[in-house]
């Protein structure tokens, strides 16, 4: 591959729109920087003046681009180097089976469809019709293809009908997200946190209750989340989908600091909030800790109380990654 060259300004800004393109989330040059300088010591990356000229080969760029994708969360740690394709095409040989005719089918079925959204149902079917090649095949060289065009820095600029142009970064540590789907909050933010859990104590306060609401919502539960303001200490209502004659579950989120502690006042007011709702649970879920006097408070007088602390909701952000599974 050849050298490419920009500005530093640029530069960056192809990164941002690269990344904004690929994950929906909308960096500034700041965050960029900050993102490569975790692993990068190029000169270029502290010169102050933006519009000074670099010379830079083009599969390092790439590699930046994948690299900020992996720091937000956008990629994983093994999509980090280019995609290989080999490994799958080799077991595929090891069966007896030459996948390439497969390979040309979907170069076919591709083409036909440049540019255009089509469901991959389709592209499976019309490949099944030009090849005897075993479903299972097809499938995966579908889906390995789907993960190469993901993975890929190569970008078609989206109709704006179809984009809303991504959000950016500092939404969600600056003011509540109002997702336009029946989600709490995106699944980009998700995988924002995933990554970088350790953040969850400075997002906006009312996107860590979304936060809190999203797992709950995944574990199955039928949620209602509060108006944020004037809720009597009750954040979050989690019912039992088969039955929603009262809440199974209260929750309350502190997003604090780790030095401020939720306090004993705090856990005897909450019970108070579960008895009289009739309850069978109450959650305080704090990117902190509990202190010890409503630890105790609450075992010594039985409350139905549990909590999730720092640890705790890091591990659920992890667990809500859109590659956790995989």
């Amino acid at each position: 591959m050849g050298a490419i060259t920009f500005s530093i300004r640029n530069y960056l800004d192809t990164i941002i729109d690269v990344v904004g393109i690929k994950s929906g989330i909308v960096l500034n040059r700041t965050e960029v920087l900050n993102i490569l300088k975790t692993s990068f010591d190029d000169w270029y990356l502290t010169e102050q003046d933006l519009e000074y000229g670099i010379r830079i080969r083009s599969e390092e760029l790439e590699h930046h681009i994948r690299f900020v994708r992996v720091k937000i969360g956008n990629l994983t740690d093994e999509m980090l180097n280019p995609f290989l394709w080999g490994d799958t095409l080799m077991k595929w040989y090891e069966k007896g089976i030459n996948p390439m005719p497969v390979m040309n089918s979907l170069a076919q079925v591709s083409a036909k469809y440049a540019n255009q959204r089509v469901d991959p149902r389709v592209v499976i079917q019309e490949m099944k019709d030009v090849t005897d090649a075993p479903t299972e095949l097809i499938v995966e060289i579908v889906v390995m293809y789907a993960n190469h065009q993901f993975q890929s820095c190569d970008v078609t600029l989206p109709e704006r009908k179809d984009w809303d142009g991504g959000t950016p970064l500092q939404t969600l540590f600056n003011c509540e997200i109002r997702p336009n789907s029946s989600d709490f909050l995106e699944q980009k933010f998700l995988d924002y946190l995933a990554v970088n859990a350790e953040l969850l104590k400075t997002i906006h306060w009312r996107n860590f209750e979304r936060f809190c609401a999203a797992f709950f919502s995944r574990m199955g539960y039928e949620i209602i989340l509060g108006p944020g303001t004037n809720d009597g200490g009750v954040d979050i209502r989690a019912f039992d989908k088969l039955d929603n004659s009262k809440p199974l579950i209260l929750i309350q989120c502190k997003r604090y600091k780790e030095e401020n502690k939720v306090s004993i006042e705090t856990v005897k007011s909450f019970y108070t909030d579960v008895a009289f709702e009739d309850a069978k649970q109450g959650i305080i879920i704090t990117t902190s800790y509990i202190s010890e006097g409503g630890k105790k408070v609450s075992e010594a007088r039985k409350y139905p109380l549990s909590f999730a602390e720092k640890e705790d909701v890091e591990k659920w952000a992890v667990s809500m990654w859109q590659y956790q599974s995989q």
